[in-house]
Parts: C-alpha cells; sequence; structure tokens
C-alpha cells in the first residue's frame, strides 16, 4: 500500500515528466515533475480565440438556437506540460466545438505552487474554474469553503460515471468536493524464488496470511517477507476509523488497533518482521533490490527500476494483487478536478470538469501514460488486458480488476496530513522506542484531539 509520502513520489516517475507529487505526491516514483512543465504556463490555442464571429455563434452542443454569451474557463493542471500537449490541445478543441461559446485557456504549473497560488487568486477575486487537485488538498480546500459541493451543484448523470469508492474519497458529511481523475494503485511485486526457497507456493492475499508467512520466511530464508506501511495505512485496510463520524474527535484508540499493535510488535520482537523503515518506499525498494525483501507494494513503474537496479532480482520477480486487511481495501491515490466556489461559472466548469474525465477521454489517456481511469466503464475496457505476456501487462490487467475495490487513503479533514503525522508517532513510540503501545495510542488521540479543537 501506500503512504501519503509515497503516493508524492510514486506519481513522478508514472507520469514521467508530468508529476512531482503524491497520489502524478517523495521519491523518484511519485509527485509532480516540475521539470517537464513550465510554471504558470498559460495557453489558449488560435483555434479557440473569440472573435466577433464566435461571440455571435448560437449553436450549442445540444442544438439550441438560444445565443449564449461567450465563457472563458480557468483550466489548472499540475505538471502535465509539455509532455501531453497535443492530448489536452485536441480535447479543448473538441469540447469548444460542441460549445461554442466557451473558450479554455490552460495553464500549468508544478505540485508545490498551485496550493498557494490558489488561494492568492481566491483571496483576489480571480479563482480558476477547474483546478486539478490530489485528494489531501481538495479536502484542504474544501475545508476553508473554497470548493463547489457537487452533490448539489452536480447532475446524477454526471456523479454516476466514476467508481462509488473513488468519487467518495472527497466526501466530507453529505458533500463530495470533486470529479475523480486519473489514479495509480499498487500491485505486489514478489520474488519467486524467495518464496520458492520457504515453500510457500503463492504470496498472502490477506495481512493475516503475512502473518503467518512472515514467520516461515524469515525461518527458512533470512530475508523478510514484508515491512509495513504506516499505521494510518494498517488502519485503514482494516477499516478502523481514525476519527469519529463527525472528524470531531479522534476514534483509533481502541481495543481493535491495540490488538494490531501488539500483533506487530509480536512480530517485531520475534524477528520476523523488521523494527525501522516503516512506509519508507526508499528502504522497501532497496531491501527487495538486494534479495532481503520478499514482497513489495508498488506500482507497475517500479519494475524498470527493479529491472536497471538489480537485473538477477528482476529474473525472479512475479505479481499478484496487493494484499487487502479485514476492508477488502486497496489504496488508490488519485487526482482529482474541481470548481473553487470563486468561479463565476459553476455549471459550465462541472460540465467542462466532467468532460476531460469522461470514459472516452480518460481511456485515451491511459494509453499515453501508466495510470488508470476513475470511471466504471473506461476501467472495464479490454484494452487493460491486451497484454498480459509481460510483468508490465500483467500488472495493468490485475489493477484493472481489483479498480472498484480501490480508494485513496483520506480523513476527510482539512488538516489530515498533520493528524496523520500524529498517528505515525505511534509507532516510533511503541515499535521502535518500545513504549507501552496504549500509553503511545493515549498519547497520539490526546494530540489530534487537540488539532482537532483548533
Amino acid at each position: 500500500m501506500l503512504t501519503r509520502e509515497k503516493t508524492k513520489r510514486l506519481l513522478a516517475i508514472l507520469l514521467a515528466a508530468l508529476m512531482m507529487v503524491s497520489m502524478l505526491a517523495g521519491c523518484g516514483e511519485k509527485g509532480a515533475d516540475s521539470k517537464s512543465s513550465a510554471s504558470n504556463e498559460t495557453v489558449q490555442k488560435d483555434s479557440a480565440k473569440t472573435d466577433s464571429s464566435k461571440d455571435n455563434d448560437s449553436e450549442t452542443s445540444s442544438g439550441s438556437s438560444e445565443k449564449q454569451e461567450p465563457v472563458t474557463l480557468q483550466f489548472w493542471t499540475i505538471s502535465l506540460r509539455p509532455a501531453f500537449d497535443d492530448y489536452f490541445l485536441n480535447m479543448f478543441s473538441k469540447y469548444e466545438s460542441e460549445h461554442k461559446n466557451i473558450t479554455i485557456e490552460w495553464t500549468d504549473m508544478p505540485m508545490d505552487a498551485i496550493q498557494s497560488k490558489f488561494l492568492t487568486a481566491t483571496a483576489g477575486g480571480t479563482a480558476p474554474d477547474v483546478v486539478n487537485l490530489n485528494t489531501s488538498l481538495a479536502l484542504i480546500m474544501a475545508g476553508k469553503g473554497a470548493l463547489v459541493d457537487l452533490e448539489k451543484e452536480a447532475t446524477e448523470e454526471q456523479r454516476s460515471i466514476y467508481i462509488k469508492t473513488l468519487y467518495e474519497s472527497t466526501r466530507i458529511k453529505d458533500s463530495v468536493y470533486a470529479f475523480p481523475w486519473y489514479n495509480t494503485p499498487n500491485v505486489l511485486i514478489y520474488n519467486k524464488a524467495l518464496f520458492e526457497k520457504a515453500g510457500l507456493p503463492n504470496p498472502p492475499k490477506t495481512t493475516d496470511e503475512m502473518f503467518e508467512m512472515a514467520k516461515i520466511m524469515k525461518e527458512k530464508t533470512g530475508a523478510y517477507l514484508y515491512i509495513p506501511e504506516s499505521l494510518s495505512g494498517i488502519l485503514f485496510m482494516d477499516g478502523i476509523p481514525m476519527l469519529n463520524e463527525d472528524k470531531t474527535k479522534a476514534a483509533f484508540n481502541n481495543q481493535e488497533t491495540l490488538n494490531l499493535l501488539n500483533q506487530y510488535k509480536q512480530a517485531v520482537d520475534e524477528g520476523y518482521i523488521p523494527k525501522t523503515g516503516w512506509g519508507d518506499w526508499d528502504v522497501m525498494l532497496k531491501q527487495f533490490n538486494s534479495g532481503k525483501l520478499a514482497m513489495i507494494n508498488s506500482g507497475p513503474q517500479s519494475l524498470k527500476r527493479i529491472m536497471d537496479e538489480a537485473p538477477d532480482i528482476y529474473k525472479n520477480v512475479e505479481i499478484a494483487q496487493t494484499m487487502v486487511g479485514k476492508a477488502d481495501i486497496i489504496p488508490n491515490p488519485t487526482m482529482n478536478l474541481v470548481v473553487p466556489a470563486a468561479s463565476k461559472h459553476h455549471k459550465e466548469a462541472i460540465d467542462f470538469a466532467n468532460f476531460v474525465t469522461n470514459d472516452e477521454n480518460q481511456l485515451e489517456f491511459c494509453k499515453q501514460v501508466a495510470i488508470f481511469p476513475s470511471t466504471i466503464k473506461a476501467s472495464q475496457d479490454p484494452f487493460f488486458k491486451s497484454d498480459t505476456t509481460t510483468l508490465e501487462g500483467k500488472a495493468r490487467a490485475i489493477i484493472a480488476d481489483s479498480l472498484a475495490k480501490t480508494s485513496d487513503l483520506t480523513l476527510g479533514h482539512p488538516k489530515e496530513s498533520t493528524i496523520f503525522d500524529e498517528i505515525k508517532k505511534v509507532v516510533e513510540a511503541c515499535i521502535v522506542g518500545n513504549e507501552d503501545p496504549q500509553k503511545s495510542l493515549a498519547d497520539a488521540e490526546k494530540k489530534v484531539n487537540e488539532i482537532l479543537a483548533e
């Protein structure tokens, strides 16, 4: 599974010249790659420029004869230029041909710039109309009252095209603040030679199986089976809520979490799970490439890095669906499109955001880069299973099959990053520092409640 920190890194490789985050947000495998984009670069196609004839054009995509006022939609994205200029410009041209009164102006910038520029623009009354944000930033901006509630302003037809768990990732109570766009779920990459040596025919499908196999793997091969993710990720996989329903109090300090911590602590104390490196993707990959770790959760893009850095290990690599916890949920860092509340064109902006993220456009985007769609129909396209002869093709098919059970790891709270940091300290205290797990949980609960009360 991916942590927030890993998400920022995995997205950079996935989208090569497009992401620096994650979540396209970190290591060389996540985030937005600012080198591939011109900061704050705006493009408007010549064909999209308005003139007097366009201003007077009364035709719309629905064939209405009613004259439409000209509208310019400001569209902001994260590190997608220049790698995908052709894709986006062609898409804009199609949209404008069907909506004669609308012009799209596209601004692209690095991840580290978009939040501050968005806040500044909103405060200055010059907010864009559609903005590309990861789930964390979308929730932060929603918490500031800066985004349109799509449950109220989008139509049921517009909302219904998305995979439910991904659409729900930006829900806060009765409101949803984003259309999910492209995403980057993981697969399980494992060393089949180590599994054969341990006498294990297949990797674990669940965390319960992981504990059973971890002891066998260590005893038979000397290698670790698995390095755990963050505690937040562990709770997410098991469906243990970190906050109460109205997001006002911490909810993770309970017997179920205590039992989990004790289970992991026992495995660490017995030497079957490492004490350090939890949630550190760089550590995990290094251990895997050295033959000291039997499996990692990562995206298909990691396969090339393994091949380049550890060709002997790569010869023994196989792919499977990433293991799940009791909740049967697979973490899936997702990019989204939001409509700022300060936009003067809510209806048009929602329609355009829905167009960019529709089945056809998402599928075309996925054919150009190793990402996955957020719509139901596109995720079921035969393209994703068209090649199972390569490891990359197998990974793509496995991910496509699992999309319906994926969800972005979010709390539905604008201060989630700070909250995750406090929950992370539980592992540092009780697993690394050997503090009593119950005390570690109580301390984290107190800190999180203080954050929520601010």
